[in-house]
């Protein structure tokens, strides 16, 4: 399966998203990605292609469309296309994501629009679970055929049709169509921040970019986005100092300039709040760890510590990472 790549939309003269994603996301042929890593978080974000996550181990707290849920090591979580949607652990987990292309579906025959999660020892959560099992088994396998791939994601997807559609007893919510004057206003704030995090940009500019003052911008970010504007403009900057602190050939401190952070103290405090470690420490880290440098030539740009899809499968199946 490819690993996703996550870019920033695409802004017009206007300062208008172009793209209808926050998140572009390349496919191979099979047109599914799936892929496994431990979180620490990822930012609020939004992508054409309906998702679905299985957490591993530990806890999680997602934010979809305004709302939170808290998941558990089993729950399993379905994120229609195109809402936002955010992570974050405080004790640290692990997720497989299974990232469905939109060519895959017909315009008559979509997958149901909103959010729904199911919950471990529910029928429902057994069901998904072993789809999704039965679809790892299948990628890890050596010269496995197109079409039994491709019958695998339809099997998937079958599955996840009947459970979001035909059984009133899941845990389900709808949301509204994503076209509000609110939500637009922040989705091009957040387009604007992907695309121009390097510059000494503030929450003040935002807001007289958007026309609102500085007190309900703040408000209408955190409602919609479920972080402050400067907290994500703030994991933005520290997402994107992370390859380059993956190359021992750029010091730190022109990395916290190249990214945006007005000195190296600042990037210093946003790696301790966000990573729960130093630039530095981060570094060791990841050249201490071979399986974390071998993974992360598949999973290139990937916020987050990639892990082995066999590992995503022996937990899968037993519960535990040990042998």
């Amino acid at each position: 399966m490819q690993p996703f790549r996550l870019d920033s939309a695409q802004l017009d003269n206007q300062g208008i998203a172009t793209a209808g994603t926050c998140e572009l996301i390349s496919y191979d042929s099979a047109q599914l990605n799936m892929f496994a890593a431990e979180l620490s978080y990822c930012q609020p974000h939004w992508h054409e292609a309906p998702e679905l996550i299985y957490v591993l181990s530990g806890d999680l707290s997602l934010t979809v469309h305004q709302q939170e849920v808290k998941l558990a090591a089993g729950d399993l979580a379905f994120i229609g296309a195109d809402l936002i949607h955010a992570l974050e652990t405080q004790t640290g987990c692990t997720l497989l994501t299974l990232q469905f292309s939109p060519v895959l579906f017909h315009d008559t025959h979509p997958l149901p629009a909103g959010f729904a999660f199911f919950t471990a020892g529910q029928v429902a959560a057994g069901q998904l679970t072993a789809q999704c099992l039965s679809m790892l088994e299948l990628v890890l396998q050596e010269g496995v055929s197109f079409f039994a791939l491709q019958a695998q994601i339809y099997a998937l997807l079958a599955c996840l049709e009947v459970l979001l559609v035909r059984q009133p007893l899941i845990s389900a919510m709808t949301v509204g169509a994503a076209d509000s004057r609110e939500e637009m206003v922040i989705r091009q704030s957040i387009a604007r921040i992907n695309e121009t995090f390097a510059e000494p940009l503030t929450v003040a500019d935002l807001a007289e970019q958007a026309h609102v003052s500085y007190s309900h911008f703040s408000r209408l970010f955190k409602k919609v986005s479920g972080y402050s504007p400067s907290d994500y403009l703030t994991m933005v900057r520290v997402n994107q100092a992370k390859p380059l602190l993956k190359s021992m050939q750029i010091p730190i401190t022109d990395i916290a300039g190249k990214v945006g952070f007005a000195e190296h103290r600042a990037m210093l405090a946003a790696f301790k709040k966000y990573c729960g470690v130093t630039p530095t420490e981060y570094r060791k880290q990841y050249y201490a760890d071979f399986d974390w440098r071998a993974d992360d030539e598949r999973v290139t740009a990937t916020p987050n510590k990639p892990l082995a899809l066999s590992l995503a499968r022996q937990i899968m199946r037993t519960g535990s990472a040990k042998p």
